[in-house]
C-alpha cells in the first residue's frame, strides 16, 4: 500500500496533520536560514570591529554595523553610540538593546511547539474516531462486515502513526533551534564583553 493510500485511509484528520507538518517545516527552514545569517553577521562584525577600534575609528565601526544588520549589529551599535560614557552606561545601553533584539531570535518558536502538540493530539483524535467507527460497525453489524471493522482500526493506527511522524521531527527541530539560539546568544554576550573592553581602551577615540 502506497503512502497516498495510507493517507486516504487515515480519514479527514490526515489533512490537518499534513497542514501541521507543512507549517512546522516552513518555520524550521525560516528559522535556520535566519539564525545562520545572524551568527555569520555576528562573527563578521566582531572581526571587523576589532580592526576599526584598534585604529580609533568609531565612525567606521558604526558603518560595519550598518552594513551587517541584525540583532548583533543593533546591540553593538547601542554600545558604540554611548562609547564616550562610563562602562556602566555602555553596559546598560547594550543590555537594553539586547532585551529588544534577542526575542527576535525566538520568533515563531511557539508555532513549532504548537505543531508538536497539535500533531500528537490530531493523531489521538484520529485514533478515537477510528475506534468509534469500528465500535459502531461491531455494535450494529457484528462480524458480518469485517472490512469496515478493520477499516476503522486501520484509521486509528494510521492517524496515530502519522501524528508521531510529524511530532517527532518537530521536537528534534525545536530543540536544535533552541540550542542554536543559545549558541548565538553566547556569542553575542562574548562579543559585547569584548567590545566594552575595547571601548574603554579607546576613550580618546574621535568620530
Amino acid at each position: 500500500m502506497s503512502l497516498i493510500e495510507y493517507f486516504r485511509q487515515g480519514g479527514p484528520v490526515m489533512y490537518f496533520i499534513l497542514a501541521a507538518s507543512i507549517i512546522g517545516l516552513a518555520v524550521f527552514i525560516e528559522r535556520i536560514v535566519y539564525l545562520n545569517k545572524v551568527k555569520k553577521n555576528a562573527l563578521i562584525i566582531m572581526e571587523k570591529m576589532r580592526e576599526k577600534l584598534k585604529g580609533l575609528r568609531l565612525d567606521e565601526a558604526m558603518a560595519v554595523c550598518e552594513n551587517h544588520p541584525g540583532p548583533a549589529a543593533n546591540i553593538i551599535r547601542a554600545g558604540l553610540e554611548v562609547s564616550s560614557k562610563s562602562r556602566e552606561e555602555i553596559e546598560k545601553a547594550m543590555e537594553d538593546a539586547a532585551k529588544y533584539e534577542l526575542p527576535k531570535l525566538q520568533r515563531y518558536l511557539p508555532v513549532l511547539a504548537t505543531v508538536v502538540s497539535v500533531s500528537t493530539l490530531l493523531g489521538l483524535l484520529g485514533t478515537v474516531l477510528g475506534m468509534i467507527i469500528s465500535s459502531t460497525v461491531l455494535s450494529t453489524q457484528g462480524m458480518s462486515n469485517p472490512a469496515k471493522l478493520i477499516g476503522g482500526i486501520a484509521q486509528a493506527l494510521i492517524t496515530t502513526a502519522y501524528g508521531l511522524i510529524v511530532a517527532i521531527p518537530a521536537v528534534v527541530g525545536y530543540n536544535y533551534i533552541v540550542a542554536k539560539i543559545d549558541s548565538i546568544i553566547s556569542d553575542i554576550e562574548i562579543s559585547t564583553t569584548d567590545l566594552i573592553k575595547m571601548l574603554k581602551k579607546t576613550d580618546t577615540a574621535k568620530w
